[in-house]
């Protein structure tokens, strides 16, 4: 991890119409990107049935690095990550819109004419320099909309627009922000503002020696954790399952995106993560389904939220990983906003 980066960016956009997001805003968002990226720089995409799999390009296409999970030289093959992930809206916090009740008694997140969604989005090592796709990508919001179609002020229906106000650089670790668009200008800069290994293991130094112990970590989005075959449920939660999946998705970017791997000795540290108790357990599963429509299917996006506290004899081995995944994510979906936690400590 000593070369892998993460590069959080915040976007600020200004609905032009009624939005409407189900519940799982981060997947309409990611796939929103996804289908402007490819409307906007993807050869063949008039035709229909083109995918980045049978693409003869896939392997030199920028869009294809950022879309697909196609890399037959990778050890996961067509499994391997995204070198991105989402951060929707969390209810209750700013630019994260109003709940509202349909008519057929379905809730979606709505967004008024005039009123600012934000997420974030975070890219991975050498994939920032996709960046600037990225960018143009979120402006053709403007045009193909975001979220489900609903009846619009003028009795159409359609998906709701939105316009790119802000782009923003932001490192937590580091406090540090810098513009990348701002309102009212047209010129992009690129942002130098990643977190690092080395500042997540200075953060991970200065919580040892202030001993703000045991700690709690608040999944704030439905995180989706599998041990042994089985969805890891609230009653069930152990760190162990945990740590280890976060170990396994950080091993998968780090070696697909800077090609290092993860300098960490597996065995020993679930050994010790087996330790490791739950002092208080207040979590619940929370049920979404999203909707891809590439298989026109649903799928299940449900999991793990609310706040779950841990004592450890010893946090040291283990808090640079679990700083580095609030900025990668945990589990399942992370692509789209699923895993995103925060470490709280307690004293």
């Amino acid at each position: 991890m000593h070369h892998f980066t993460a590069h959080r960016l915040r976007f600020t956009l200004e609905a032009h119409d009624i939005v409407e997001l189900n519940e799982h805003q981060g997947s309409a968002i990611r796939g929103a990107l996804f289908h402007a990226l490819r409307r906007k720089f993807c050869a063949f995409a008039r035709q229909p049935d083109a995918t980045c799999e049978t693409c003869a390009l896939a392997q030199t296409c920028a869009i294809a690095t950022l879309v697909s999970t196609l890399d037959p030289q990778h050890a996961r093959g067509q499994d391997r990550p995204r070198p991105f992930t989402v951060q929707p809206p969390v209810w209750g916090e700013e630019g994260a819109g109003h709940f509202w009740e349909r008519e057929d008694g379905s809730g979606v997140f709505r967004y008024e004419p005039g009123e600012t969604l934000q997420f974030g989005l975070t890219l991975y090592a050498q994939a920032m320099q996709l960046f600037p796709y990225v960018v143009l990508a979120s402006q053709e919001f403007e045009e193909g909309g975001l979220g489900r179609k609903c009846e619009q002020y003028d009795g159409r229906w359609r998906r709701g627009r939105l316009a790119v106000r802000e782009i923003w650089a932001e490192n937590p670790l580091t406090d540090e922000r810098q513009p990348v668009l701002r309102e009212g200008s047209r010129n992009v800069y690129v942002p130098d503002a990643p977190v690092t290994h080395a500042q997540v293991l200075k953060n991970g130094e200065w919580r040892i020696e202030n001993g703000e112990f045991p700690l709690s970590l608040v999944f704030l989005t439905p995180t989706r954790l599998v041990d042994k075959g089985h969805l890891l449920k609230p009653e069930m939660f152990r760190f162990r399952p945990f740590v280890q999946r976060l170990l396994e998705r950080l091993e998968s970017l780090s070696g697909a995106f800077c090609d290092t791997p993860l300098d960490v000795d597996f065995p020993a540290l679930l050994a010790e993560a087996e330790a490791v108790q739950v002092v208080e357990e207040r979590l619940r599963w929370e049920e979404v389904r999203s909707y891809s429509t590439r298989r026109h299917a649903e799928s299940p996006l449900g999991g793990l939220v609310g706040q779950v506290t841990l004592q450890a004899a010893d946090w040291t081995p283990f808090l640079p990983w679990l700083l580095w995944g609030q900025f990668t994510h945990v589990g399942k979906d992370a692509v789209k906003g699923n895993g995103i936690y925060r470490i709280v400590n307690d004293e």
